[in-house]
């Protein structure tokens, strides 16, 4: 698991999105509609997990594919969510969605925060 002494500023190149989400039932169906809220834009490392750490969490029912590095945030909610845009060669877009599992904050420093994160889904 990585340390604080592990994470370095110049590695935090990706602008992502983290925002809290509000589930509430659709007016007019049977859905539910995620309503983001409180956006801020942060930089952050973001890596894939190794195969042990994505099936080790397969079987606690809590998937782990990305580990996401940002500046310490004091507390992050399960209902966070971190969005990365990403273009592609052609041009378009691909909008990322990272369900925060869990967070830690690392070495005890007040310096930088781990989220432990499941790739939700992207849009185009």
């Amino acid at each position: 698991m990585a340390e604080a002494s592990d994470v370095e500023i110049r590695r935090l190149r990706w602008p992502v999105y983290l925002m809290n989400r509000i589930q509430a039932a659709q007016t007019n169906g049977t859905g539910i509609d995620e309503i983001p809220t409180d956006s801020i834009l942060v930089r952050a490392d973001v890596q894939a997990v190794g195969d042990l750490t994505f099936w080790s969490g397969m079987q606690t029912d809590s998937p782990i594919t990305h580990r996401i590095f940002i500046r310490w945030i004091d507390a992050i909610p399960n209902i966070a969510v971190v969005g990365r845009m990403t273009l592609r060669r052609d041009g378009s877009a691909r909008v990322e969605r990272f369900r925060v599992r869990r967070w830690k904050e690392l070495g005890g420093r007040k310096r930088f925060t781990l989220l432990a994160c499941e790739l939700e889904g992207y849009e185009s």
